[in-house]
């Protein structure tokens, strides 16, 4: 029955992957992520079902438009996996439960924030609107953590707007954080921006060693906050219970 629950959330994951791969496309755009069919961007001739088909239609048609043969970026298939792989894993963590479905929703969440940064340097303040839908849910299933998921809010996102106003900050990612607290609360929050921190300072480091970067470009740390909220939800419990054991 296990392995059937993860299987269902690996494949519901690869369907709602196919979605956000609409949705990261269409945002920056103003486009409706609700109406209409898909088309290629290239031609815009509208996608059939075998074409929308998660993972296996992009390895069917080798990676390129059926109608124009205009190559498709792998990223397609790779968000698609990506998703079906964290669903499965909230699956695996919070077994077949609400709170597993509004981790999924979550995360979804966060995946495009991640691109859409990646892509526009910018987040669409609607994403923010969505994580605090979640967080009044989470808050109606245990009404007890509302200090915690108050702290949380502010913990994070008041030192952000500080650095917003210095221009060393973006506003997006001040209310990404203020609704990635209430969501989760102080603990998890605050263990999110630490991986965020630590992985975005190599990620930097990275880039400035092999010249691609300086000292003064501008690097989206959207994607990095994606990454390291993610790891908190899936494993942030079990690190700060590591880190405690140490003292």
């Amino acid at each position: 029955m296990e392995w059937f629950i993860l299987l269902f959330f690996f494949l519901f994951g690869l369907v709602i992957g196919s979605y956000l791969n609409v949705a990261i496309y269409r945002l920056p755009l103003h486009l409706s992520t609700a109406k209409g069919r898909s088309f290629c961007p290239r031609c815009h001739h509208t996608l059939s079902a075998l074409d929308l088909i998660p993972v296996f239609s992009w390895l069917g048609l080798r990676g390129k438009c059926r109608y124009c043969h205009a190559p498709i970026s792998p990223r397609y298939p790779l968000i698609e996996s990506l998703t079906g792989i964290l669903y499965a894993l909230c699956g695996f963590y919070y077994g077949a439960t609400l709170t597993a479905v509004l981790h999924c929703l979550f995360l979804s969440i966060l995946i495009v924030i991640a691109m859409i940064d990646l892509d526009t340097m910018e987040i669409p303040d609607r994403l923010s609107v969505f994580i605090l839908i979640l967080a009044v849910i989470a808050l109606a299933l245990e009404p007890s953590s509302i200090p915690s998921r108050i702290l949380g809010a502010l913990i994070i996102s008041v030192p952000f707007w500080i650095l917003s106003r210095l221009n060393a900050m973006g506003g997006g990612d001040v209310k990404i954080m203020c609704a990635a607290g209430f969501y989760l609360g102080a603990p998890l929050v605050l263990t999110a921006f630490v991986l965020s921190s630590f992985i975005g300072a190599i990620a930097a480091l990275y880039l400035m060693i092999c010249k691609k970067k300086d000292r003064k470009s501008e690097i989206p740390f959207g994607p990095f906050l994606a990454i390291g909220l993610t790891l908190s939800v899936l494993w942030g419990n079990a690190l700060i219970q590591a880190y405690l054991a140490l003292f």
